[in-house]
């Protein structure tokens, strides 16, 4: 549907000074119904089609019926939008006239008001006439003809997707603002909203900002807002949840402080709630395909380069995590034992390598990434374990595994943890754990046994 309103706000925001409608009535055959401006009027003897200036407050459409109803007697027909039309009018004022189109039988009664006659013409006989209405019904008799279909039509047959745009808004220990829907108890958003006539995403999620938690980012933090610095962009098919495809931007709304936090102010129609939590820590509140949401746009905050992410997501790329069991030749497994901090998976424990992947990666490019930033090696080779997901693995982690041939000493701890080492797989029980290492554990040693007795066997036995 045409917003005819916003496209006359835009004109008068253009610094047009006067708006107009005006439409090119067609017959069965594509003769073009023009009248002839009587002796008394502007520009007498020149050849029209219906159309006059807006009253204040009518929009092009209203405006174009009124028109074609005055000045021909017709109505109660439907008008399609064309263009627009550009021109400095006999007043010198400048103006821009909305054209629409409709047909009509050639033996429509018309009855004259403003001019002394009338007439169907054919697109390439009109008799005198403007420049611009000229070209006006040479430019729509050429694209009828090619198949054009008016806009006004044509935008009912294409998708049509709602837009909405949120703020990604974080502490300074990096974890993300999430407010709970005062409505659906379980759902936590991030400050935005759906675009409204009118709006950009941009200006929408400031907006939404000021309404939701009562701040102004525009005001806290001027140098980045001014930038518009857009995380990602997600394209939502249609669903049973939401039966219309939907375009979603995701913007950064900065760090706030402890003393900022203090400013936000809930609107209780909207969220009972808010809270900060690691990308970690809101899988407990989130569903599963909210959560999934949360880590691929955190991903494309911490990259730095905008993401197109698509829902639902295509199968090859629904991976947001990577766990990558390396072993030797010889049995041992390469286990990092982990920080003790709130907002990690599994503090403490000793656990194969792993985390979070980065832009565009590949599960192997995210397992070689991480093995070398932890532990200080290079690894190849790399391929699925087979066999069931364990129950605490995430559907959206892919676990891998690769066998490391180089020299065991070259390992070191990286950034992260407090120590990695080689443990020999009989070995691994008697570290604190978490219970899905048995599980993968046995799947690779059955792979590994199989292995070691086809090596063992004499070559052709």
């Amino acid at each position: 549907m045409i917003d005819f309103d916003l496209l006359a706000r835009q004109a008068l925001d253009e610094g047009l000074d006067k708006l107009a409608a005006g439409t090119v009535v067609r017959d069965p055959a594509g003769r073009v119904l023009l009248m002839r401006r009587r002796p008394d009027d502007a520009l007498p003897g020149l050849w029209d089609y219906p159309a006059g200036g807006l009253n204040d407050g009518e929009n092009p459409l209203a405006g174009a019926l009124r028109e074609l109803a005055e000045e021909t007697g017709i109505r109660g027909v439907d008008v399609e939008y064309v263009r627009a039309l550009d021109f400095v009018n006999t007043k010198g004022r400048a103006t821009r006239q909305f054209v629409f189109t409709t047909t009509v039988p050639a033996t429509t009664e018309v009855a004259l008001s403003e001019h002394d006659d009338w007439g169907w013409f054919t697109p390439d006989e009109l008799p005198p006439t403007s420049d611009g209405y000229r070209e006006v019904i040479g430019r729509l008799t050429h694209r009828l003809a090619a198949g054009w279909t008016p806009v006004g039509r044509y935008v009912q047959t294409v998708a049509r997707p709602m837009a909405y745009a949120h703020f990604l808004i974080r502490d300074p220990q990096g974890r993300t603002l999430g407010l709970r829907h005062a409505v659906d108890t379980q759902r936590w958003d991030w400050p935005g909203g759906n675009v409204e006539t009118g709006e950009t995403p941009f200006g929408t999620a400031l907006r939404e900002a000021r309404e939701e938690i009562g701040v102004d980012l525009a005001e806290l933090h001027p140098e980045l807002i001014a930038r518009r610095p857009l995380i990602a962009v997600i394209h939502q098919q249609a669903d049973h949840v939401r039966p219309v495809p939907s375009v979603g931007f995701i913007f950064d709304g900065g760090v706030l402080t402890p003393e900022q936090q203090a400013r936000i102010v809930l609107d209780p129609a909207e969220h009972t709630e808010w809270r900060f939590e690691s990308a970690y820590d809101w899988r407990r509140h989130l569903t599963p395909e909210q959560y999934r949401l949360d880590l691929q746009v955190l991903r494309a905050q911490r990259g730095g380069t905008p993401l197109h992410l698509e829902r639902p997501v295509p199968e090859h790329d629904d991976f947001e995590g990577v766990i990558a069991f390396v072993t030797t030749p010889d049995g041992r497994l390469l286990m990092h034992h982990r920080d003790e901090k709130d907002g990690i998976a599994w503090p403490g424990y000793w656990t194969p390598i792993g985390g979070w992947r980065e832009r565009a990666e590949t599960p192997g490019e995210t397992a070689v990434r991480e093995v070398f930033e932890e532990a200080g090696i290079r690894i190849s080779g790399l391929g699925p374990v087979p066999g069931p997901r364990h129950e605490l693995v995430s559907p959206i982690t892919r676990v891998l595994h690769a066998v490391y041939d180089g020299p065991p000493d070259a390992i070191r701890l990286g950034d992260e943890g407090q120590a990695v080492r080689w443990v020999p797989f009989a070995e691994t029980a008697t570290l604190k754990s978490p219970p899905y290492l048995d599980h993968y554990l046995r799947l690779i040693r059955t792979g590994w046994s199989e292995f070691a007795e086809r090596a063992a066997q004499p070559e052709g036995g």
